[in-house]
């Protein structure tokens, strides 16, 4: 068993990016090039669950990508998890999946927080988003991608206020204004992909009905009540 520690950035509260130390166990400095077929993710967060509740996390999800496994935690009581929280967590579940013996194969073991943007798979996971921005993708004829605000989930869907929505393969097709600002329920056997989003400051206010614009940057050269000579 090798361990290591990478470098990671790191949104901070109190704003801007900076580094920390995150470490991750695994099994050699080579990963394997695809997930071992012997361990499921559920079966792994059967595992993961108990070590999370033990050093103070919550287990949000468990994935496989290639031949690394994705533990993602946060801290107990939502927010932020800490740098220390995930240092424990990934030598104390490092330590169960030795013991337990559930991976065949060569893999990497990263442990993290899921992040401001995270994507939302179980229905678990809409009902912790209620209140945040989603980008909704869904499956069925036409597929639409939504944007919004989560207002309400149960375990057969989710109910978006609408900011935004196309339609169409590329989504090029935009909806009427008489759908902006309108509740929308998503079934979950609808939704294709989903993911929260995060914009930085505040929010421009759009009276009910509006359509959504593009937010444009003015020039950090003018000035207001400056003329242009």
């Amino acid at each position: 068993m090798i361990r290591c520690k990478r470098r990671f950035r790191r949104h901070s509260p109190e704003g801007g990016w900076g580094y920390a130390d995150r470490e991750v166990a695994m099994t050699h400095t080579v990963a394997a090039s695809r997930a071992p077929a012997s361990a499921h993710p559920s079966e792994i967060a059967d595992l993961a669950g108990p070590v999370a509740t033990e050093v103070g996390c919550a287990l949000y999800d468990v994935q496989w990508r290639g031949g690394t496994l994705v533990v993602l935690a946060s801290a107990m009581a939502g927010g932020a998890i800490g740098v220390e929280a995930l240092g424990r967590l990934s030598r104390r579940l490092s330590a169960a999946l030795d013991a337990a013996d559930v991976i065949e194969g060569r893999y990497v073991l990263e442990v993290s927080s899921p992040g401001l943007e995270r994507s939302l798979h179980r229905p678990e996971h809409f009902a912790g988003a209620v209140g945040e921005q989603v980008v909704i993708r869904t499956s069925e004829s036409p597929r639409r991608r939504i944007v919004g605000e989560i207002l309400e989930s149960d375990p057969s869907g989710v109910s978006v206020r609408v900011e935004e929505i196309s339609s169409g393969e590329q989504g090029h097709a935009q909806a009427g204004p008489d759908e902006i600002g309108q509740i929308l329920t998503v079934p979950f056997d609808d939704i294709a992909k989903a993911r929260t989003t995060f914009e930085w400051g505040p929010r421009p206010r759009r009276k009910p009905g509006s359509r959504s614009t593009p937010h444009s940057k003015s020039d950090p050269r003018s000035k207001p009540g400056r003329q242009g000579r």
